[in-house]
This record gives structure tokens, C-alpha cells and sequence, in this order.
């Protein structure tokens, strides 16, 4: 097993995408959230035996080509055209937050090539979310005074969503804000889809993981659960709004314990 991920690109029928993998065994696909990239699960690679884990920048963030139209239905296209270049007819998918969506409807439109699905602090839009999210001010934005003043409070404001506001992860979170020329167009994707469209049509073995300290999805845990009576749930005491950073090694244990029952079934 590399001691290292290995990164690569990949030229797909959606454009050029960077891609890290890991390890050997059964395929584990991770997605992000945005305005993140790749490592915001380098952390979580180190407690993932076992598997051949692929973890793309999503279309559009870090090193992958953003694709002309920016919808949830894009993104989870381009990844199931990754999976068909690397010749990966079946895997394990787990996405967080906005990769969490990714997922679901990745889940939904190909069912047969997911062999389980963990949803992250995932969201569930529906009408009245949909509304919600129309006006809601840009999260990531970053304008401001030439002076940097601007930044701090980029970082202050990403800070209160952490459980231990970690210098690490929130130096990545900035860097990945300002190298996104649209560090919101990922918010502006999720805000226009539609979750009930895909509703049921995943019949697969899911597991919805809650961070207890993730305020903007932890009250709403409940709307993701209900979109799969088949669903079990993990919470993460510790876990906030970037969990495969804060908590890796929990993280991780709730994918690995997931499947450990599966197996065991």
C-alpha cells in the first residue's frame, strides 16, 4: 500500500478532472464539499485499509475543469464518467455536504453502480428549501478592503462553525475560497436542486452521518433520513462542519463500521 495518495488527471468524457487515489481493494469514492478539494480527506486516507479509494476534485474546484453547466446533476455526471475512465463499474460512495448531494443523486440516477452510500451533513432540498436558499446571503464570499480585513473575517466566520477552530483547516478552507474564481457557485448548484426528483430511487444499504456541531446541518439531520427508510444513522459528537478534517479517525470509523455490517449480514 503507497505510503502517499497518488494523484493524477484524468481526461473524461466531461472534461479534465484531478483525481487522488489510495490503497487497493474495493472502491471507495469520496466527495467533497465546496469550496473544498481533494484533501479535505487526506486526513481520513490513513484509516482506510483496505480499499481503493479515489477522491476527485469535483468539476469546478481545485484542479478539475468546471463544466458549462453548474448543476448537482453535472457534477454527479462527471464523477460517473471518472469512474468510467478508471474502469470502476461498482463502488462505495460517500459524499459531505455538497459532495454528499453529489452522491445522492450519483446514487439515484445509476443505483446499480453504488454498493452503499454514506450521506454526510447531507441536505435535502425540497420547495421550501429551495426558497430558503434563494436569498440567503453568499457564504464564501470574499470582497472587501485591499487591506485583508476582509480575510479575517472570512476566517472568523468559518471558525464559528468549528468545534475547534483548527489554524490547519481553516488556512485550506481560505486558500481553496480564494483560488475558486466563483467560491459560491457550488451554494448556487445546491440551491436550485430539486432532492424530491430523486427520492426513492436509491434502494441500497445508506448511512446518514450528523456532526453534533455542524449548525447549519445538524438541526435538518432528520429531512436526509427521512428520504430513506432504509437508512441508519451515526452521529459525531465531535464532528462539525469539516469532520473528515476535525475528526478523521471517527469519520472514517463510522464508514468502516458501516460496512463491517454489511459484510456481516
Amino acid at each position: 500500500m503507497p505510503t502517499e495518495p497518488v494523484p493524477t488527471y484524468v481526461e473524461t468524457p466531461h472534461g479534465r478532472m484531478h483525481v487522488v487515489t489510495y490503497g487497493t481493494g474495493p472502491a471507495l469514492v469520496l466527495l467533497h464539499q465546496t469550496p473544498r478539494c481533494w484533501d479535505e480527506y487526506r486526513a481520513v486516507l490513513a484509516y482506510l485499509d483496505g480499499y481503493r479509494v479515489i477522491v476527485p476534485d469535483l468539476p469546478g474546484h481545485g484542479a478539475s475543469v468546471a463544466p458549462p453547466e453548474n448543476t448537482i446533476d453535472a457534477a454527479a455526471c462527471a464523477v460517473l464518467g471518472l469512474l468510467d475512465t478508471l474502469g470502476v463499474t461498482r463502488t462505495h460512495l460517500v459524499g459531505h455536504h455538497f459532495g454528499g448531494l453529489v452522491a445522492y443523486h450519483l446514487a439515484a440516477a445509476a443505483p446499480q453502480r453504488v454498493d452503499s452510500l454514506v450521506l454526510s451533513s447531507t441536505p435535502y432540498i425540497d420547495a421550501a428549501e429551495r426558497d430558503r436558499r434563494r436569498d440567503a446571503p453568499p457564504f464564501n464570499a470574499v470582497g472587501g478592503p485591499e487591506d485583508g480585513a476582509h480575510l479575517h473575517k472570512l476566517w472568523e466566520r468559518r471558525a464559528s462553525f468549528l468545534t475547534v477552530p483548527d489554524p490547519r483547516v481553516l488556512g485550506r478552507y481560505v486558500r481553496d475560497v480564494l483560488a475558486h474564481p466563483e467560491p459560491d457557485r457550488g451554494h448556487t448548484a445546491v440551491a436550485a436542486y430539486r432532492s424530491e426528483d430523486a427520492a426513492g430511487r436509491y434502494g441500497g444499504p445508506v448511512l446518514c452521518i450528523a456532526s453534533a456541531g455542524d449548525p447549519r446541518a445538524f438541526p435538518h439531520r432528520g429531512r436526509i433520513m427521512g428520504a430513506f427508510p432504509q437508512a441508519t444513522e451515526h452521529i459525531l459528537g465531535g464532528g462539525d462542519i469539516s469532520s473528515p478534517e476535525t475528526c478523521p479517525e471517527e469519520f472514517a470509523a463510522a464508514i468502516t463500521g458501516f460496512h463491517r455490517r454489511l459484510s456481516d449480514r
